[in-house]
């Protein structure tokens, strides 16, 4: 066989393996985007406006998951809003913030789980809708709650009034 041959048949079996395997991906990606995250703004209490708050200590934030709780942020500093995922299998998500002068806030995010059908491939995902926030008080002053649907949305959920 000559060598132009042998080039020609080489470029020919290089493009129907690259159309084989190209036109074997169904276009999903399902590990893009796979948990709907509560995003929960800080504000600051006392000049009653929006005005969002950074903190400027240290901040770990962690949740309780079957009675032991695990590390979400660990030592972040001007952080004025965070993004937290949501628990599918329970009903109340348990959030506690540390602050560096070692004292804490405890939030409580009850919500209910809403399965959502994502496609054959990707299966099901889980949204959540927040049915209510209870919480402590050491710089926690309040909490409103501005969008009640959790999904895959960059929309704020929660904002949480501080005291400096």
């Amino acid at each position: 066989m000559s060598k132009a041959k042998t080039s020609i048949l080489t470029l020919v079996l290089t493009a129907v393996s690259f159309l084989v395997v190209v036109g074997c991906d169904s276009g999903y990606d399902c590990s893009i985007e796979n948990t709907a995250y509560n995003r929960i703004g800080f504000y600051n209490a006392e000049n009653g406006t929006d005005e969002k708050y950074e903190f400027p200590d240290v901040l770990n934030v962690s949740m309780m998951i079957n009675g032991h709780d695990s590390t979400v942020v660990n030592h972040i500093t001007y952080a004025s809003e965070l993004q937290l995922p949501m628990s599918f299998t329970h009903d109340c998500d348990t959030i506690i913030f540390s602050y560096e002068n070692s004292a804490t806030d405890t939030i409580f995010v009850k919500h209910d789980n809403i399965p959502y059908f994502v496609s054959m491939e990707c299966g099901t995902a889980m949204y959540h809708r927040i049915t209510g926030i209870t919480h402590t008080t050491a710089f926690i002053d309040s909490v409103v709650i501005v969008n009640d649907y959790i999904n895959y949305d960059y929309n704020e959920n929660v904002k949480l009034y501080l005291v400096k």
